[in-house]
């Protein structure tokens, strides 16, 4: 087996969690997204990740904005008055099995702390997985 870092390229920022925005900006297509809170040196946390297959993001985001799946929006805000959401744009997983092991790449290196990253599992294919954002060069 062999390693592979995956290319992604990330929301050109991360958008404040309120209805507009996710009107605005949230992808009507699956994918991946993270909820983000940041401190006040404005050093990001990852507080939330999923990798939506059968709804769109911006669905996933209203299920939380309404209260129909966890964590919701509400409570976070409770907790973390500076919400916000991203999403990778794009990427070069080109397959779901790619996608399973973007999202486990992911989750590894951000360690959402609302997530149980050791139920996050790849497909097996390569002995270590890492991603680039490639939205940075």
């Amino acid at each position: 087996m062999a390693t592979k870092e995956f290319g992604v390229w990330q929301s050109e920022r991360s958008y404040r969690f309120k209805e507009e925005a996710m009107y605005n900006h949230a992808p009507q297509n699956p994918g991946i997204y993270e909820l983000v809170t940041f401190d006040d040196q404005q050093n990001a946390k990852i507080l939330y990740a999923e990798w939506t297959k059968e709804k769109s993001i911006y669905d996933s985001l209203f299920e939380h904005w309404r209260g129909e799946k966890q964590p919701v929006v509400q409570d976070l805000l409770t907790k973390y008055p500076n919400l916000y959401f991203s999403f990778v744009v794009d990427s070069d997983a080109s397959t779901p099995e790619d996608m399973q092991d973007l999202f486990y790449a992911i989750v590894q290196a951000d360690k959402p702390e609302l997530v149980d990253v050791t139920t996050v599992k790849p497909t097996g294919r390569y002995t270590e997985i890492t991603y680039k954002d490639k939205s940075l060069l």
